[in-house]
């Protein structure tokens, strides 16, 4: 991990009863990142599926095609820049996983959700291609 990307953790889980009971059959280890930047965030990923959960709430997604960078500026925010690390469904709207200002932590993120899922790093138009 690198030292500029400080306030993550990656836990990789090998009991099956932390799993939880909608995800279905899970073949690979469970991945937990826990990011405490702006706010405490929780990512868990399987072989199929990601949950998160912060303050706000919880979702899962399943079924993602494919995971992108976006650089948006938030109303709440004003003019400053945060990245959106989203989620891609076939047949579905894209769905934001995970906000925010720094477009490396976004990066690293996505990446390391996408090697999790087994899905390619391939470039989506409009999509932030940084650290």
């Amino acid at each position: 991990m690198s030292p500029s990307l400080g306030g993550i953790e990656i836990e990789m889980i090998e009991d099956r009863r932390l799993c939880s009971p909608y995800r279905g059959v899970v073949g690979r280890t469970l991945m937990r990142l826990i990011v405490r930047r702006e706010r405490l965030t929780k990512i868990e990923v399987d072989d199929a599926s990601v949950e998160v959960s912060d303050d706000s709430g919880a979702f899962s997604l399943s079924g993602i095609d494919a995971l992108f960078v976006v650089e948006r500026q938030p109303p709440r925010w004003c003019f400053l820049t945060w990245y959106g690390v989203f989620a891609r469904r076939h047949g579905r709207g894209d769905r934001l996983i995970f906000e925010t200002p720094d477009g490396k932590l976004a990066r690293f993120i996505e990446r390391r959700i996408e090697q999790q899922l087994g899905l390619r790093d391939v470039p989506i138009r409009g999509e932030v291609r940084c650290g």
